[in-house]
């Protein structure tokens, strides 16, 4: 790959990355705030965060993207603002072909935006690893409780980090995987180091960010795979509970 497609390719999944920690801090709540206090358990929270997933999902696979609604939506507007002008005192032809252009512009940038971020998958069925993702966690929350918070750090930390060392280092493919080694090396030591200076458990922490690697690289849905694998490894391990 070319250095320009290399830089690309960086920035599409540096914007994807960004959107999926963004969404994952919301699943990191019920460990900062005490949900009792609202009534909540941390079970109710992630289910309604799943079944707030499912919604989006289903919607998204009966009716149009969400994403070209909200082209869409960004054209009526574009068309309306240009109308309404037009029949503005201040509407004259050198103002509304400028105003016409920047709004034109604007909404390209949008459009361009879009196609780096989304996958293709993602453009034909729907934002699957959002779903995928709420599940795991709450799987994970069912079957091993408030050990889920290595899921979630995991999920945040491994698979962000291995994605871009994959972009900016990764050179060897793993065996039957389109992960890469470099991509797995960087992830692992990213997380390994965080987890270890909070848990200060070697072992644990090293067969965490093994099965991170390893879920990543193999799962048929990494959302899905790495928030059950690496807290069914943490509560088997019985790694302190991170509050």
């Amino acid at each position: 790959m070319s250095t320009l497609g290399r830089i690309e390719q960086l920035k599409a999944v540096a914007l994807r990355k960004l959107i999926h920690v963004v969404l994952s801090v919301f699943l990191i709540i019920p460990f900062i705030i005490n949900l009792s206090n609202y009534g909540l358990t941390n079970t109710l929270y992630f289910t309604v965060i799943a079944l707030g997933a499912s919604i989006i999902y289903a919607v998204q696979v009966k009716r149009p993207i969400i994403t070209l609604v909200i082209i869409d939506a960004i054209t009526s507007v574009r068309k309306s603002i240009l109308q309404q002008l037009s029949k503005s005192p201040i509407g004259s032809v050198i103002f509304l072909e400028t105003v016409e252009d920047g709004l034109i512009r604007l909404e390209k940038t949008f459009k361009d935006l879009l196609e780096t971020v989304e996958r293709d998958y993602e453009r034909r069925s729907g934002y699957l690893g959002i779903l995928m993702g709420a599940i795991g966690v709450l799987l994970s929350q069912l079957l091993v409780g408030n050990y889920v918070i290595y899921g979630i750090m995991s999920l945040i930390i491994y698979d962000t980090m291995s994605a871009l060392g994959g972009v900016l280092m990764g050179r060897v493919k793993l065996p039957f995987s389109n992960a890469t080694m470099e991509g797995a090396l960087i992830g692992m030591a990213s997380l390994a180091l965080v987890l270890y200076l909070i848990t200060g458990r070697l072992i644990g922490t090293f067969a965490i960010t093994v099965t991170a690697a390893l879920a990543e690289a193999y799962g048929i849905e990494d959302n899905l795979a790495i928030p059950i694998t690496t807290s069914l490894i943490a509560a088997a391990l019985g790694m302190p509970i991170i509050t």
